[in-house]
């Protein structure tokens, strides 16, 4: 009984820092999409190029960055 009750604060912590390294992982995807976005719009806006270059550079760097990241959060997600 005193194991369990010295294993519920770990298991709290643990959970917590599951949750912050998700919540941080978010925001660090959500920043870098958002920048290249950005930089594509005024790059585009800038310039007189054809519009399905923007969506396919948009699309193509989103998952460029989405193949390079994605073995990031899926080793810890294996049983």
């Amino acid at each position: 009984m005193s194991d369990d009750r010295r294993s519920r604060p770990r298991r709290a912590l643990a959970s917590l820092a599951a949750a912050v390294g998700v919540g941080t992982r978010i925001a660090v995807d959500a920043l870098v999409v958002g920048l290249w976005v950005l930089f594509l719009t005024l790059l585009f806006l800038s310039t007189n190029w054809p519009r399905w270059l923007f969506y396919v550079l948009l699309l193509g760097g989103v998952g460029l960055y989405v193949s390079i990241t994605a073995w990031w959060g899926g080793s810890s997600n294996r049983s």
